[in-house]
């Protein structure tokens, strides 16, 4: 992207309609952080204490505007912020984090083997995205296309610059507000040690999260849009009835019952069992069935945007003990096993009502692809020829798409979400094992090695039901590399199959599938008075499905790459994971200072390869690359290419194992 372009475009933009795009030298990058903390301890009598705590944080951070995500047909396959595309400084946005937390803590000991803990908490926490730009519909200005001797236009589907309201960013705000209620009974007899514990926990999330709420328009060429050709894509995203401020909701209970026994067998020998029962039940309060969502028929599945989860009661029992070798702690083993609950993001879950077509509505025109050739337009584009549309009334109105709903008329949405009416909240099972070993030297030094499985036994995952299962009528690439290559009518309903004009239903649900594994080895010396050292090595392998990539659904659901497309996923490396880190640290403490080096050091989380554009014609440009074992397996079109892949190749260690 060059100077004159951007300056070109921010003067259009100011004398055309007034608007300021920011610069494209300066950006903000300011952040603030206010913290608040007041305690309270107050021992009641000799038997019960009461500690008070008030927490309040706010947080301002600035973001780039979103990578590559929209709402149109064919996805870019580049970054709207690289060495090939620019945006202005007012497409950025704020996340402005507030935490505002109480909680008090009554602990009572109501005789010599007889404790009790009540533990109160509540949390309101709010996070909300901000802009420096005036209300202004997000605009992207492709790279550009080509015509060939034949007359065959190839777009090329990459960003060149982008300006305007971050298309995410309007309207989108999460709160959260938790509430817990916590009882822990401590009973000693002999050498047990018996817990036993009430939880309850009353969360509620509001979201509003307006995609392109301002409107969204992407042209062809840098020259298409400075002449007042028509986009190739539209998109808008509004409440229902005139809600300017529409959000979804979902609140949830959740009860949990746990027994615990630490029992010290032996005085070098501790065995701890216990179980926990936890069930969470929503309030389908909170949403409502689109009749017409639910009328679809996905090859024989359905989707009902009024029903949460069925309440379940997830159980987990766990073991472990600490074992005393020598009996004078010299050399320690430790270890356990058991099922391991836990939560995932309830925006997850506010997927399904933000996006079912009751409270809002996603509105697209959009060109569709292949290999950047046009498959299909919409012709409501022509609509928007000659000026852009600012009015998010206007383009309502231009694309025709409606602004009042019942449940018993129900719309479809080009893109909608549901929850699995079985889906069960994340739980694996985990077992480790370690040694503690003090080394006979004159001085403090330990060595510890500690090795954790983790199996996967309830993961998250999204299926896309308006995507096909591939059967024996597809077809598949010929030679070493046969992925499946998706017919024309891979999807259930389309505008140019059906006349439905539906791309995304994405289903959240669970896998079995998934493990992983972490090995460490640390080690802590104090070799003279004060001086303290401490170096650690730990190396991680994980496998999972899906990493969730995104907190929309059909986000999260695209941007997987993959071999046969995201509704057809093989176990591969996990996103989030660092394989190698080394970690050390050297501590002095000098009188009443301390003072501390630090170092750590670890390997990127790994990259793939992926081919540009769109080779198994599922729509999406996340296509892995195959690497061929030799050369028998590919065929080139040229020496020339055939000797400059295999240079490459070479060079790279990832590719030539």
């Amino acid at each position: 992207t060059t100077i004159a372009d951007m300056e070109a475009v921010r003067n259009f933009m100011l004398k055309n309609y007034g608007y300021d795009t920011g610069s494209y030298t300066s950006f903000p990058s300011d952040e603030d952080n206010l913290k608040i903390l007041a305690r309270i301890d107050w021992n009641i009598s000799q038997k019960h204490h009461l500690a008070v705590r008030f927490n309040h944080t706010n947080n301002t951070s600035w973001i780039p505007t979103n990578r590559s995500s929209s709402d149109v047909g064919t996805p870019f396959s580049g970054d709207r912020l690289s060495k090939f595309s620019m945006a202005f400084a007012n497409s950025m946005y704020s996340m402005n984090n507030k935490v505002m937390s109480i909680s008090a803590d009554l602990n009572s000991r109501l005789s010599n083997n007889i404790s009790n803990q009540l533990l109160f908490t509540y949390s309101n926490i709010q996070d909300q995205r901000g802009s420096n730009s005036a209300p202004f519909p997000f605009i992207d200005i492709m790279a550009g296309y080509k015509t060939d001797a034949g007359g065959t236009v190839t777009q090329t589907l990459e960003p060149y610059m982008s300006l305007g309201y971050e298309l995410f960013s309007w309207n989108n705000a999460v709160n959260n507000k938790v509430t817990t209620l916590t009882d822990n009974f401590t009973y000693y007899i002999g050498t047990h040690k018996l817990t036993a514990g009430l939880s309850f926990e009353h969360q509620l999330a509001n979201n509003s999260y307006l995609r392109n709420g301002t409107g969204y328009y992407r042209y062809r060429s840098l020259d298409d849009f400075l002449n007042g050709a028509a986009p190739e894509s539209v998109a808008i995203q509004y409440g229902y009835n005139g809600n300017a401020h529409p959000a979804a909701q979902v609140r949830f209970n959740q009860f949990g019952f746990y027994l615990q026994d630490e029992w010290n067998i032996r005085k070098n020998l501790k065995l701890t069992a216990g179980v926990r029962f936890d069930d969470i039940i929503f309030n389908n309060d909170d949403v409502m069935t689109n009749n017409a969502i639910l009328n679809l028929d996905f090859g024989g599945r359905h989707i009902d945007t009024g029903k949460w989860p069925n309440s379940n009661v997830q159980i987990s029992p766990r073991l472990g003990f600490i074992w005393d070798v020598l009996g004078d702690k010299t050399l320690k083993v430790r270890g356990g096993t058991g099922l391991f609950a836990g939560r995932l993001p309830l925006v997850f879950f506010t997927n399904m009502p933000t996006n079912s077509g009751m409270i809002q509505y996603l509105a697209t025109a959009t060109t569709t692809y292949s290999n950047g050739v046009v498959q299909s337009r919409d012709d409501r584009l022509d609509k928007f020829a000659g000026r852009i549309v600012t009015d998010p009334a206007e383009i309502i109105s231009l694309l025709g798409t409606p602004t009042s709903i019942t449940p018993e008329q129900g719309t479809v949405p080009s893109s909608f979400a549901g929850v699995d009416r079985n889906f069960k909240m994340p739980q694996v099972w985990k077992s480790s094992i370690a040694v503690d070993y003090q080394l006979p030297v004159s001085f403090p030094m330990t060595i510890t090695g500690e090795f954790t499985y983790t199996k996967n036994i309830n993961a998250v995952m999204l299926d896309n039901y308006n995507v096909k299962h591939p059967d024996d009528t597809w077809s598949r690439l010929e030679g070493a590399d046969n992925r499946w290559i998706y017919p024309k009518d891979f999807r259930y309903y389309s505008r140019k199959g059906n006349g439905v004009n539906l791309s995304d239903a994405c289903v959240l649900t669970n896998t079995s599938k998934g493990y992983g594994w972490t090995a460490n080895l640390t080690l802590n010396a104090e070799p003279v008075k004060d001086l303290n050292i401490m170096a650690a090595y730990t190396h991680t392998v994980m496998k999972e499905v899906s990493g969730m990539p995104g907190s929309n659904a059909s986000s999260a659901w695209k941007n997987l790459y993959t071999i046969n497309g995201p509704n057809n996923l093989d176990l591969q490396n996990s996103r989030f994971v660092i394989p190698d880190r080394v970690v050390a640290s050297v501590n002095y403490r000098f009188f009443k200072e301390n003072i501390t080096l630090f170092y750590t050091g670890f390997s990127s989380s790994g990259y793939s390869f992926f081919y540009k554009g769109d080779i198994n014609g599922d729509g999406l440009a996340y296509d892995l690359m195959y690497i061929p074992l030799d050369d028998s397996q590919i065929k080139f079109s040229s020496e020339s290419d055939r000797a400059a892949f295999w240079r490459f190749v070479e060079q790279d260690s990832y590719l030539n194992s």
